[in-house]
């Protein structure tokens, strides 16, 4: 059997309409996955367009629809549309059956269309009842609350509606009477920013969880207990959101107990309530979450206002002065995990920091705490080891500066930390939690000078860890840099860095006396060169010239150590002088008596032809020889000849040998002596050769 293969095939249009399978996206929507949002800015239309066929999410909102006939939604009724928005398209009436064509419909929002009245939206609802609608929104609608009944309804009663939104009207009682027909299903109603100011139950809601009922004119708690058995006609409710309301008096623990028995979220801020009992919230054992902030001006807490083991988020923002009547508030909440005290005010003539300390030591389990516009200047240190997870920090709008934050962090396990508006003028490594990952100091009045360089470094190498950079860092002071962005603010390390005195003048005694020590040292090293050309030069003033040709006096200069006398007077004279006819200058027979030695030496070298050094270890160790060596080979550099002529008497020791002999050993050729008699003639002869060559 052949098999059919199904292909979807996308073909773009002239007139640029995406074609999904058959049907195209309009050119006046746009179409992303099964959503489709159609935006007409007040133009007229009839019909809901044709539609991709794998849309699932209508958006056709700020058209002018008008009068909604039974047709109208036909170009989309084959759709498995289940998310349908109508939001201010100026319908003015809807037909009963118009819905029937979206069976599939689980959410519906008409709000802004100020055109219909409780009783066109009742007629509308017709077509829904048989829907598997889930969520419907009508606010900003203006609906009037003399008209609206309990057959306002009617027609949904057997739905599966759980959600309805009523944001936004003027409707101010006979809300339960509403929702009496879909008290059996509904999960979630709201009926924000209207004119209710009075709720009583008199029909049971089984499943509702979520109400909330904030802006409006509540003088009091609503009486979510059956008014017939008092048992509570929300058994499983919640989260209640009562805020900002004109309630003033709240019941005590047992309407709460009996009443709202799995209550975990509750929001009783923005009232005029002036006080909470003692315990009462105490036998809710579900509640998580309690907004009490921004209650009457002359707002105050009991001892056990708080006592709760499951409250986790407490949001209690308001102006008392929590140190004066409050100091143990939460000893009965240690299992808090987020506290916001904002507004809150820390005022104490004297051990503030201790009382701080005494106020949240029971928050073990603080993971979050806020302390915006408390004034705070200072925070005890300690408070970190006492709330380890502390991870997030908000100090925005207080009075601390940078000498309040010296340490402050230390010993903390802060990742994210707020403390714009304040009046830290520069931060430096000491001021910055170890293991921040994101931190703000905007508005701050940073003082841009060097003490500001650290933490401009800083920036550079973390600038993601530093919210609003850098748009929203500005220099203070000074009046140069004012008005400046801190991202343009740049100081050298040596600008702010001067060396200090004492430090150059130690650095200039050490190179005084470094040079000094250098200069001595090859003075040490060149100590005979020196003296050869201080001779020099002083023999040039004395009008001396150096001999040239047949002027010598001498033939041979022997530069040997005395200890060598022996061999010079029993070998060397007499076949050098006597058969020979060599005329040599011996030291101890031709230097002048009462002259300087070194002048003998270098007046004898100068005025002899050849220079003979008789080596022997005696000599390698004599200051004087070493002196004659260096002399003989200066002579041999400045004159280009070969003049230096060298005996080896015996082997030199290692130890002899220092860097003049072993330079003169390897750049002069040089003669062995020994007592055999035929090598001994031969010696004889090569130095003979050498001398007189």
């Amino acid at each position: 059997m052949a098999k059919i293969a199904l292909v979807l095939i996308i073909v773009l249009t002239g007139n640029g309409e995406i074609l999904l399978g058959n049907t195209p996206c309009p050119s006046l929507c746009v179409c992303n996955g099964d959503t489709a949002t159609c935006d007409g800015h007040g133009s007229h239309q009839r019909y809901i367009p044709p539609l991709p066929e794998n849309t699932t999410s209508l958006k056709f909102r700020h058209y002018s629809l008008g009068y909604m006939r039974a047709d109208v939604f036909k170009n989309i009724s084959s759709l498995h549309l289940t998310k349908l928005d109508l939001t201010n398209d100026r319908i003015v009436n809807i037909e009963r059956l118009v819905f029937c064509m979206l069976p599939h419909l689980e959410f519906l929002d008409l709000s802004k269309n100020s055109g219909l009245n409780s009783r066109k939206l009742h007629k509308a609802f017709l077509g829904l009842q048989n829907s598997t609608l889930k969520e419907i929104r009508l606010t900003y609608l203006k609906l009037d609350p003399q008209a609206m009944s309990k057959k306002f309804f009617l027609f949904l009663s057997n739905s599966s509606l759980e959600r309805v939104v009523f944001d936004e009207n003027i409707i101010s009682s006979n809300i339960v009477d509403i929702m009496s027909p879909l008290s059996s299903h509904l999960r979630e109603i709201s009926f924000k920013n209207n004119q209710i100011s009075n709720v009583s139950f008199n029909v049971m809601m089984p499943k509702l969880e979520v109400f909330f009922l904030s802006n409006n004119k509540l003088l009091s708690v609503p009486n979510v207990c059956y008014v017939h058995t008092k048992r509570p006609s929300c058994p499983i409710l919640k989260e209640l959101d009562l805020r900002d309301n004109l309630i003033t008096v709240v019941p005590g623990g047992k309407f709460f107990r009996h009443c709202l028995p799995k209550i975990q979220k509750l929001y009783l801020g923005e009232n005029k309530i002036k006080t909470l009992g003692r315990n009462f919230i105490s036998g809710l054992s579900s509640i998580v979450l309690l907004s009490i902030e921004n209650m009457d001006a002359n707002f105050a807490l009991q001892e056990y206002s708080l006592n709760s083991s499951s409250l986790q988020y407490l949001y209690m923002g308001n102006k008392f002065n929590v140190l004066k009547h409050h100091r143990n508030i939460f000893n009965y909440t240690r299992f808090l995990r987020v506290l916001d005290m904002t507004g809150v005010q820390f005022v104490l003539s004297h051990s503030m920091e201790e009382k701080m300390r005494q106020l949240f030591e029971p928050l073990t389990s603080l993971e979050e705490l806020t302390l915006n516009r408390t004034h705070l200047s200072t925070f005890p240190p300690s408070l970190f080891q006492v709330m380890p997870n502390l991870t997030k920090l908000y100090l925005n709008d207080c009075d601390f500066n940078q000498t309040h934050l010296t340490k402050l962090f230390a010993s903390s396990s802060l990742n994210f930390l707020l403390m714009d508006n304040n009046k830290i003028t520069s931060i430096n490594e000491t001021n910055i939690p170890i293991k921040i990952n994101q931190m703000s100091l905007k508005g701050n009045p940073f003082l841009c000078n060097c003490d500001l360089v650290w933490f401009r470094k800083w920036v550079d190498s973390n600038p993601n860890r530093l919210l609003g950079w850098p748009d929203d860092y500005i220099c203070n002071l000074p009046q140069e840099w004012k008005g400046k962005k801190f991202a343009d603010f740049h100081l050298s390390y040596l600008f702010c860095h001067p060396l200090n005195p004492y430090i150059i003048m130690a650095i200039s005694i050490f190179s005084a006396v470094l040079v000094i020590f250098i200069v001595s040292f090859i003075i040490y090293k060149k100590r005979w060169h020196i003296k050869y050309y201080l001779y020099l030069l002083r023999a040039k003033k004395r009008g001396y010239e150096v001999l040239g040709g047949d002027d010598f006096a001498f033939d041979v200069f022997v530069a040997y150590n005395s200890d060598d006398r022996i061999w010079v007077i029993s070998e060397m004279i007499p076949r050098l002088e006597n058969k020979e006819n060599l005329k040599l200058c011996l030291h101890d027979r031709d230097f002048q008596v009462g002259k300087l030695i070194v002048d003998n030496i270098t007046d004898a070298m100068h005025r002899s032809r050849k220079i003979l050094i008789i080596l022997s270890n005696s000599f390698a160790q004599s200051h004087w020889c070493r002196f004659e060596t260096m002399m003989a080979q200066l002579r041999s550099m400045n004159h280009g000849e070969n003049t230096v002529v060298v005996v080896v008497l015996e082997n030199i020791l290692t130890k002899n040998m220092n860097n003049s002999l072993h330079l003169l050993l390897k750049s002069t050729t040089f003669i062995e002596w020994t007592n055999e008699k035929t090598a001994k003639e031969m010696f004889w002869e090569r130095l003979v050769s050498a001398l007189k060559s």
